[in-house]
């Protein structure tokens, strides 16, 4: 028999990352420490691509069909012995299913990665007015255990809670899939870049500095898997869809990997994850010095902090033209990943987490 039982609350099914990496790959784990998990993301991997949909007609369907899907979560949260709430149980509004959860569970869990309390800065999100941007607080004062993925959200997070029911788990990958392959030689040097359509406004405000780089040195050509597509004018650049199943490979192909952000409020909030990606399978990193990018990445050592165009170019030319530093920082960065970043390394902190959450 499971000596604990717990409901994970997801907003989004296991193609989002968060749900992915911060809660489906631990499940193994749990089983094996004689913990009962069940994942209800708000949406099933079938539904979801409906979100992105043009119109308002197949929004307004799958939230419906989320909510109806909440009320049965309310059941299983009073067969619970914690309900553990990534991020948000419902898209919108105040926290009534969280509060209502935690009330027949009798223990609640509130994991974030990303600064939620913050609008859009960068980006235009219409779902921000529907939004309620003091909702993570009140859960974290509810919350028996805040989860977080960076220094900074556990420094908003202890603002609302005790230090001590506050716990930093950086969101990690098993690097025994995340690992080194070999790149064909085929004499180009792949710049890569992973993550969502959303996030593209990220790369165009670089993309003079890339193209400059490319410009410096023509072996360098650019993939940006999970992009929109945007003009690159005589640069090459390759736009790729991202797949589950694609994506080790995909960066396992590039040569360097890269992760820029503005610095506003809310990036301040992004927990270096592509860093750690890209570490994973041995790859030199280019980031912006944002949030936990300068955490995670020991300049100079695993990677290259850039800040603007100029600096974006500078860096990447230089990675291009020196293999052996690009081969010594990728080496490093693997050893950090296995030994910081893994979910070898986080699962015991996970598991206890949720064993103190539980009571």
């Amino acid at each position: 028999m499971p000596r604990l039982s717990v409901l994970f609350i997801a907003a989004h099914p296991v193609e989002g990352p968060s749900t992915r990496f911060r809660i489906h790959q631990y499940l193994p784990a749990l089983a094996q420490a004689g913990i009962r998990a069940e994942l209800r993301p708000f949406l099933s991997s079938r539904f979801a691509p409906l979100a992105y949909r043009p119109g308002l007609a197949p929004k307004l369907g799958i939230t419906a069909l989320g909510a109806l899907g909440r009320l049965g979560d309310l059941v299983r949260a009073s067969r619970a012995d914690l309900v553990y709430v990534l991020r948000e149980a419902f898209p919108v509004g105040p926290e009534i299913f969280e509060r209502a959860m935690a009330a027949l569970s009798g223990r609640l869990a509130f994991d974030f990665d990303d600064a939620i309390w913050e609008r859009s800065f960068n980006i235009d999100n219409p779902i921000d007015r529907l939004r309620d941007f003091e909702r993570p607080a009140r859960l974290i004062a509810r919350a028996n255990r805040t989860v977080v993925g960076s220094d900074y959200l556990a420094a908003y997070a202890r603002r609302h809670a005790p230090a001590e029911r506050v716990v930093l788990i950086p969101t990690v990958v098993d690097t025994e899939s995340f690992r080194p392959a070999p790149r064909p030689p085929d004499g180009r040097l792949v710049v890569g870049w992973i993550g969502t359509p959303r996030n593209t406004a990220y790369l165009r405000a670089i993309w003079p500095g890339l193209a400059e780089a490319a410009r410096r040195d023509p072996r360098l050509h650019y993939c940006f898997v999970g992009a929109e597509p945007f003009p690159t004018g005589e640069v090459q650049a390759e736009f790729r869809h991202w797949t589950l199943e694609s994506e080790i490979a995909d960066i396992q192909g590039f040569d360097i990997g890269i992760m820029p952000l503005p610095d506003d409020p809310q990036t301040r909030g992004k927990c270096g994850f592509k860093i750690i990606e890209y570490m994973a399978c041995g790859l030199p990193a280019v980031a912006s010095p944002v949030g936990a990018n300068v955490e995670v990445m020991r300049a100079g050592e695993t990677g290259l902090l850039a800040n603007g165009n100029a600096e974006w170019a500078e860096a990447l030319y230089r990675l291009a033209g020196d293999a052996v530093l690009r081969r010594a920082m990728g080496e490093a960065g693997r050893a950090r990943a296995v030994a910081e970043y893994s979910l070898a390394a986080m699962t015991p902190r996970f598991i206890a987490t949720i064993e103190a959450a539980a009571g």
